[in-house]
């Protein structure tokens, strides 16, 4: 029995799956499967992967029609042998040694059933940079217990779809929600860290691919089924931190269904936000013209590529 399963939800990435691939088969801590789950792909993707592949055996190639990412990691986690579920998305790479963190995490602290590392985030080549968490910077390059991941996750989260870990017990209890095709790793995140201790390395070793073609983020929220966040609202009245988390959340699509104009999105977060959670700068923004939020995507954006990364969540 391998000790990691490592879950790839594979939709037309053809021009990264392979690197993707590399960056597994080169941890430094061997004993892994790699579980593939063909969602579907009408490109190369499928192709690439089994080149990718060639030489290694201790692998699984899962091929289905299009179902979505919910369906397609559950699927993955279903055909699992492993202890330790990790997940990577086909268009982001780790380094050598994430695999091996991922294990001391597993070893040092045994209270924990979910894992995790800093990461970089990658908008192209040469536009590479890590974005600030909300963690004390004496913490960085230490492992240690996450005490409130709700607190530690505003403004910037502290652990996304690829470098993000945990115990195959965890999935007994909680599967990736299937009603939902926007923001499940949210939801996931939520119910796991409501009932399970988080262990993690302030270590950026994972690397995650921001830009690319079709990707959600760039794109309106119409036609999604997304998080039912009042979902938690019960939770939350004993919960400060989880309360401010979810309106956090909720301040995000708020944004971006305003420059979308997305009416339905819009009406659907504002209905149990307090904006009391809210800083004074993203109320502002909040009652700004449309042309000004706009005006401010762009100027994002030059940023970026300047090596910038500004966003509304930062005081």
């Amino acid at each position: 029995m391998c000790v990691f399963s490592v879950i790839i939800p594979l939709f037309n990435k053809e021009a990264y799956i392979q690197e993707t691939i590399k960056s597994i088969i080169n941890q430094t801590f061997k004993s892994f499967e790699i579980i593939i789950v063909n969602d579907g792909s009408t490109d190369k993707s499928l192709e690439n992967a089994v080149k990718a592949l060639k030489g290694y055996s201790n692998y699984k190639i899962y091929n289905q029609d299009n179902k979505g990412l919910s369906i397609t990691r559950n699927t993955g986690i279903e055909l699992a042998k492993g202890k330790i579920i990790a997940l990577l998305d086909a268009d982001d790479i780790w380094d050598q040694e994430f695999l091996n963190e991922i294990y001391k995490l597993y070893n040092d602290f045994p209270e924990a059933s979910l894992y995790g590392t800093d990461y970089f985030e990658k908008y192209s080549n040469t536009n590479i940079l890590t974005p600030k968490k909300n963690l004390d910077t004496s913490l960085k390059n230490k492992s240690f217990l996450v005490e409130n991941f709700f607190e530690a996750s505003l403004f910037q989260p502290i652990i996304s779809q690829s470098n993000f870990a945990f115990k195959l017990e965890v999935f007994k209890n909680f599967q990736f929600n299937e009603n939902i095709d926007f923001a499940e790793d949210i939801d996931f995140y939520i119910k796991s860290n409501l009932k399970y201790k988080l262990a993690y390395s302030y270590k950026p070793l994972a690397t995650i691919h921001l830009n690319i073609p079709n990707q959600m983020t760039n794109n309106s929220f119409k036609g999604k089924r997304l998080i039912n966040f009042d979902y938690f609202e019960n939770e939350a009245s004993t919960n400060p931190s989880l309360k401010k988390f979810l309106d956090y959340n909720r301040y995000f699509l708020l944004i971006n269904s305003r420059i979308f104009s997305d009416k339905v999105t819009y009406d659907l977060m504002a209905k149990h936000i307090d904006y009391n959670n809210l800083s004074y700068k993203q109320k502002f923004l909040l009652k700004s013209p449309l042309f000004f939020l706009k005006f401010l995507k762009l100027v994002k954006k030059l940023f970026l590529k300047r090596n910038i990364r500004l966003t509304s969540f930062n005081d």
